[in-house]
């Protein structure tokens, strides 16, 4: 299933993320590069981060403190091999230390008094090559973890940018992206509300039946000229429609008196030729009849609705057209396949069935059967066998019948909400159908 274009609220929405998250990665990368440069506060945050993890090996065992290695810092710290160093001690003895006597090159000396923080760069720049340490507890006594970290195997500093990318930009920023993304959506969908209440009663608009216009009371500048925009619009295109309601009613009025006369004075005349003319005129007439049918949809179509029973309407249809329908050497039949009453504007979908009718009469050759059903459900269904009968007799074949008449019938259909279907029967003849399920009382 093709999916239809996203909203502009998703469209602003994504743009927004996007940005979001490009200005998130041009931070990042000016922090990544600000710590980099700065090896002295990377040997700082190194230790830090250290003897923080470290520290929570320390515990009181019968009020002294103890100490044991962290599981997270074993494997790190369990000897001096890998270039961690580390020792814990109070101001008078040393609880750990995995590097014996190669601390006291890098650690001061036991007898100094413990400092709350210290760190000293061993070597400049990268790898790390730092010593430092800090309290871990206070009570019952200071305890001083200290550590060395030389080379850098296992990737501290890696750890060091990790946290602070995680501690001081990513979860900030990941505060106010959902802050920020929530206020511009919650402020587009109610500069778009506008804009959906419009689109919702443009759907419900009909130019043929006035006042049809958008209110524009409470937009923004932008959507309020779009808005008047096509109120125009529509006023044009209602325009339009008067002046074609008014130019189909004037010809067919104007035009039926002089053909009526033009055909009473061919009748006074023997001539062949006269004959030809009147078919002519016989045609042209039945154009104006169109015309004026057309008219009259267009000015029936606010009438209020009647409940209509298709198989009693199409019964007395083939009833009053059943004679001149033989008369022209073709036949009609009516079937009931189980019809039901629907709501309907009953001139006018009387009028959509004689023109059905009346398209297969005058379009099927002779001896064609044309027959018209009522149902199942709210249906109406005209059928004839004028292509079979045409393709048996060598003719001109199943010619296409699109003219007025079922252009009127399309219309009818459109007003009633209902379906108008014209298919040709393979090898048979062709069906049109009108489906009023939509409009079932």
């Amino acid at each position: 299933m093709r999916r239809g274009p996203p909203s502009l609220l998703v469209l602003v929405v994504r743009r927004l993320a996007f940005f979001a998250a490009l200005a998130m990665l041009a931070q990042l990368a000016g922090v990544f590069a600000e710590y980099w440069t700065d090896s002295h506060n990377l040997g700082r945050l190194a230790v830090e981060m250290e003897t923080k993890a470290l520290g929570a090996g320390v515990s009181i065992e019968a009020g002294r403190p103890a100490y044991a290695l962290p599981p997270g810092r074993r494997a790190r710290y369990g000897d001096a091999a890998g270039g961690y160093y580390v020792r814990v001690r109070t101001a008078s003895t040393q609880l750990f230390s995995n590097c014996d006597g190669a601390c006291e090159r890098y650690f001061p000396p036991l007898d100094l008094k413990t400092l709350a923080f210290w760190m000293r760069p061993i070597r400049p720049g990268k790898p790390l090559y730092v010593a430092g340490g800090r309290i871990a507890t206070e009570t019952p006594e200071p305890v001083m973890v200290e550590v060395a970290i030389l080379g850098d195997r296992d990737g501290v500093l890696n750890d060091v940018l990790a946290n602070e990318v995680l501690d001081h930009m990513l979860l900030p920023m990941s505060l106010m992206l959902v802050f920020v993304l929530g206020a511009n959506i919650l402020s587009v969908a109610q500069v778009l509300h506008p804009v959906a209440k419009a689109a919702r009663q443009i759907s419900l608009l009909d130019p043929r039946t006035p006042p049809g216009r958008l209110a524009t009371a409470g937009m923004p500048r932008e959507i309020a000229g779009f808005t008047q925009a096509v109120n125009a619009a529509l006023d044009r295109v209602a325009e339009l429609m008067r002046t074609k309601r008014l130019l189909t009613t004037a010809i067919s009025h104007e035009v039926r008196t002089p053909l009526a006369v033009a055909r009473l004075e061919l009748a006074k005349i023997s001539d062949p030729r006269a004959r030809k003319v009147e078919q002519d005129l016989q045609a042209l007439n039945h154009l104006v009849e169109q015309l004026t049918d057309l008219a009259r949809v267009e000015g029936a179509a606010d009438a209020a609705m009647d409940r209509i029973d298709p198989a009693e309407l199409a019964e007395r249809i083939v009833g009053d057209l059943a004679e001149l329908i033989y008369a022209s050497g073709k036949s009609i039949a009516f079937d009931d396949l189980g019809a039901t009453p629907f709501k309907g504007h009953r001139a006018l979908v009387e009028n959509a069935l004689r023109n059905l009718i009346e398209n297969a009469v005058r379009h099927a050759p002779k001896g064609a059967a044309i027959q018209v059903e009522a149902g199942p459900g709210a249906s109406l269904s005209v059928v004839d066998d004028g292509c079979a009968i045409a393709k048996a007799s060598a003719g001109p074949g199943c010619v296409g019948r699109q003219g007025l008449g079922l252009k009127i019938v399309g219309r009818i259909a459109e007003i009633h909400g209902a379906r108008f279907e014209w298919t040709r029967i393979p090898g048979a003849g062709v069906r049109a159908s009108l489906d009023f399920a939509a409009t079932v009382s």
